[in-house]
């Protein structure tokens, strides 16, 4: 149960992503979101493929099901900036949330395990 520095990032990143969900669904104008929600999907998405380029590429269920929310994340984002509407963005967020989540989970239960080696 070993997680890294790239873990704590994605960490970040999410929660980036949820706050700049709430500044546009509660109109904070907070700078560049404002209330807007096309840019809030747009910044969203770059957070979200900064968030992506911290992953590691792995194989099993676990990769399939990662690639596949990430595909629906594009396909939101992309319907969420052609709109402007709050579903789709609702949608993105929660994907984007549950990739993290996904890609955490799978972090913690691929660690080393090295206490046989730390006992012997």
């Amino acid at each position: 149960m070993i997680l890294s520095r790239k873990d704590l990032a994605a960490t970040v990143l999410t929660a980036l992503v949820v706050g700049t969900f709430f500044a546009a669904h509660e109109a904070w104008n907070v700078w560049l979101v404002g209330a807007s929600h096309r840019w809030a999907a747009g910044v969203i998405l770059l957070l979200g493929v900064m968030t992506c380029g911290l992953g590691s590429p792995g194989q099993g269920v676990a990769t399939k099901l990662l690639a596949t929310l990430g595909v629906l994340a594009l396909v939101l984002a992309v319907i969420a900036l052609a709109t402007g509407s709050l579903t789709p963005l609702s949608l993105l967020v929660v994907d984007v949330v549950a990739l993290s989540a996904v890609s955490t989970l799978r972090h913690v239960g691929h660690g080393p395990r090295r206490i046989g080696h730390i006992m012997r």
